[in-house]
């Protein structure tokens, strides 16, 4: 699959999970190109990445939300030559609360964030990646998105949108040669997560990840051509408990724990 000119487009790549996606991809030899918000630090992970791995790193720090930034991610790259070949939609923004407790900046910019710029960069990039030998579509997805959340509400049906939109894909491309796989994680234990995850209740704690396990659970899942994922064993318990308990009940239990936590 390595080709000179071949790369791993990783979106929300400057800290937390996309940072440690990026890791374990040039850990792998794949090219790496970068997207993520001015002033994150972005350059230097990219020098971190080069200095460190034998792959090729190129970065571009801009804002998602942006009406015409999914267009000139894709302009970006076929203006240095970039043939994109895995396209990881990463980049996303949470918040816990009541829906009226929010502004409509901030339900505005997870919309934006969370679906339409995943939407787009996936509709700009499929049409080259359909005639490569592979190619694969992440979308980093959530195991809220497998629930209504309430005191999430927002968040949680955006991630909803990315499995659909993956399981959708998928439909779509039988016959190609494009994969297409959503990742459902729990808590994961970045530096910005951490506080609030130790605050919240037992259960949450033993199921928070650390962002190098589901970066490496996701990656080696997507090459797998697995369509959906959901890593870690006390996770899938809580799955398939959740599947087999009345959706009423799920609802309550979920906003009980979310209620707490805001």
């Amino acid at each position: 699959m390595n080709n000179t000119n071949f790369y791993t487009l990783i979106t929300g790549a400057s800290a937390g999970l996309g940072k440690q996606l990026a890791f374990d991809c040039a850990k792998r030899g794949f090219n790496l190109f970068l997207v993520s918000l001015p002033g994150t630090g972005l350059e230097d992970i990219a020098e971190e990445l080069k200095n460190d791995y034998p792959v090729k790193v190129e970065y571009l720090s801009i804002d998602l939300t942006k009406k015409k930034s999914p267009q000139k991610v894709f302009d970006f790259a076929n203006e240095n030559n970039l043939s994109v070949n895995i396209l990881v939609n990463n980049a996303g923004l949470g918040f816990n609360g009541k829906l009226e407790d929010l502004s409509p900046e901030l339900i505005d910019t997870m919309l934006l964030l969370n679906v339409r710029a995943s939407t787009l960069l996936t509709f700009l990039f499929l049409p080259a990646m359909n005639k490569m030998e592979k190619a694969y579509v992440l979308n980093i997805s959530s195991f809220g998105g497998l629930s209504p959340l309430p005191h999430k509400s927002v968040y949680a049906a955006t991630k909803t949108y990315l499995l659909f939109f993956t399981q959708a894909l998928n439909e779509e491309l039988k016959g190609t040669n494009i994969r297409a796989t959503s990742i459902h994680p729990n808590g994961i234990r970045s530096e910005r997560a951490n506080a609030r995850i130790n605050k919240s209740g037992l259960i949450a704690r033993i199921a928070a990840l650390s962002p190098e396990y589901v970066a490496k659970v996701a990656i080696d899942n997507m090459l797998s051509g697995n369509k959906f994922v959901i890593p870690g064993a006390m996770n899938k318990l809580y799955y398939y408990l959740g599947i087999s308990l009345p959706h009423g009940l799920i609802l309550r239990i979920v906003g009980l724990v979310f209620r707490k936590t805001t």
